[in-house]
């Protein structure tokens, strides 16, 4: 029983293994349909019938909700060559996630992330929150959740329940604000789907602004005894990584303007090439055993991301998402309402449990392609900023249950807590600034 167990885990891993390849050379090809693509989409399915029986009980809810949304908005059902070209669309899912596995396990075996952990370290208590959440927000916005063992580690053994929990709020916060501008996150995915490249790269743009924004005043407000001494201290923290975190960005950048890729698809095809110039003489087999691991442990939110992007797939499609909606609000929604409902809906529901994937990708299927007088760019940036509103304060956030075992603090607190504000905040507040940028641009 043992080695048909052992035999299944190696297959399912070589089946993802072979769609991450298949989606990266269908992007050097240019090819985002045919032979190689068809043969990635295939053994990605097979990858996910092989991942069914061992999800988690919370993925497979949310699973039965994604398959009942299908009953009720996909009129027929999807055919072999509807299924193949929907295959296609999400192959690039096989890719990123075990991508960014691979980033995370090499940048924790970096000499400069350590000399940056110990800095971190040494800051005086009243500056240590507030250097938490930048550092939070600059790994994060590279390395995702990755970011959460990286800075826990610094916090002292013998840390009081009060400062271990303001340690880990701080990250939670610092890491899913970085989703408004990173494109090394599944919701930049996600939004991109629905949009023109051009816009997606505006989206980031725009999300620098809205995170920056975050980062002020949640230091200001949440952070006691931060002010521009401990913003240099903490700042100076990130010395040792800040020469490598530009090379990523700039040849994540460089790249997509060369050649004409989107965002996400320079990530996939660029990082793997970086990992070579960054990785640590000596470490190649623990960074593939640590990749490894984590494309079998990220395997539940590689099935219910693609499911739920599927769904939408199908129901845009088929006409029947866009018959519901015009039989609830017969004309073009105002862009007002979808800039601001997209942010506090994804935030609102998240927090009694419903997975932001789901919400965001309802509320873009329908404002999107002009579903409401919104700037595109706008739309996906409002779905970047429910995202990390979302994840900020939700019982059922993979950022919030990480955070409370590695910092030992019960997880309804981080809930219920100060993050709970600060996410229903950002995600009035700055839907609020998108709604007057859209004015601004002639929409209503």
């Amino acid at each position: 029983m043992d080695f048909l167990f052992i035999a299944l885990q190696r297959f399912r891993l070589l089946s993802l293994t072979i769609a991450w390849v298949a989606s990266v050379v269908s992007i050097l090809l240019a090819e985002p349909s045919g032979p190689v693509a068809a043969a990635g989409a295939y053994a990605f399915g097979l990858f996910i019938l092989l991942t069914i029986a061992r999800l988690r009980w919370d993925s497979l809810v949310i699973l039965s909700v994604l398959a009942g949304a299908t009953w009720f908005l996909v009129g027929a059902v999807p055919g072999p060559e509807d299924i193949l070209a929907g295959g296609e669309r999400v192959l690039i899912f096989a890719a990123l996630i075990p991508t960014m596995a691979l980033v995370r396990a090499t940048a924790m075996t970096m000499p400069s992330v350590h000399a940056t952990q110990q800095r971190l370290a040494r800051l005086p208590e009243n500056a240590f929150a507030g250097g938490q959440q930048l550092a939070a927000h600059v790994f994060g916005g590279i390395i995702n959740t990755g970011a959460f063992a990286l800075l826990s580690a610094v916090l002292p053994s013998n840390a009081l329940e009060a400062r271990r929990r303001a340690s880990a709020e701080a990250v939670i916060r610092g890491m899913v604000s970085s989703s408004a501008w990173s494109p090394f996150f599944i919701a930049f995915a996600i939004g991109q789907t629905f949009v023109d490249p051009v816009y997606a790269w505006m989206a980031i743009a725009i999300g620098a602004v809205s995170a920056a924004l975050f980062t002020i005043v949640t230091l200001l407000v949440l952070t006691r005894g931060f002010g521009p001494v401990e913003l240099r201290q903490s700042l100076a923290c990130l010395g040792p990584v800040a020469s490598r975190l530009a090379i990523v960005l700039a040849s994540v950048l460089a790249v997509a303007l060369l050649f004409g890729l989107t965002a996400l698809s320079a990530v996939v095809v660029v990082m793997p090439l970086l990992v070579q110039l960054f990785r640590h003489r000596g470490k190649a087999r623990l960074i593939l055993s640590q990749t490894r691991d984590a494309m079998h442990s990220t395997a539940d939110d590689l099935v219910v991301i693609t499911a739920a992007m599927l769904v939408a797939f199908f129901a845009t499609q088929d006409g029947g998402l866009a018959s519901l909606v015009a039989g609830i609000y017969p004309g073009q929604f105002p862009g007002w309402l979808a800039l601001v409902a997209t942010p506090v809906l994804m935030m609102a529901l998240s927090v009694v449990g419903i997975h932001p994937v789901i919400t965001s990708t309802a509320l873009l299927a329908t404002f999107s392609g002009g579903g409401a007088d919104v700037h595109p760019a706008l739309l996906v940036q409002a779905h970047l900023i429910g995202w990390g509103a979302g994840t900020m304060s939700s019982i059922a956030s993979l950022s919030v249950l990480t955070c409370a075992g590695l910092y030992q603090v019960p997880a309804r607190r981080l809930v219920l807590g100060h993050n709970m504000a600060s996410g229903f905040a950002y995600a009035a507040g700055c839907g609020g600034l998108l709604v007057l940028a859209n004015f601004a641009l002639g929409h209503v």
